[in-house]
């Protein structure tokens, strides 16, 4: 499964009037990992699976992503004993 390190931005005047915390709950529920909230530039670090940078940058209220690298991440197989 392939999965991107990316950066989200966050407009404090969206419509909805989704804060930062709830939007990084929102991310949360598309498979990503948060890594890092930083308040002060309203800003999401996140280790997200690839088909789901797009669902985030059109989540109302994420003014922008940045993809900072992809890499594969397969599953680990267990070899019997």
């Amino acid at each position: 499964m392939w999965f991107s390190n990316i950066l989200i931005l966050v407009d404090r005047n969206n419509a909805d009037r989704n804060g930062l915390l709830d939007i990084a709950a929102a991310v949360t529920d598309t498979g990503t990992n948060v890594i890092n909230v930083d308040e002060d530039h309203y800003a999401i670090e996140a280790a997200a699976p690839a088909e789901a940078v797009a669902t985030i940058a059109a989540m109302e209220g994420v003014s922008y992503v940045r993809c900072v690298f992809s890499y594969l991440c397969e599953p680990q197989v267990v070899k019997a004993a």
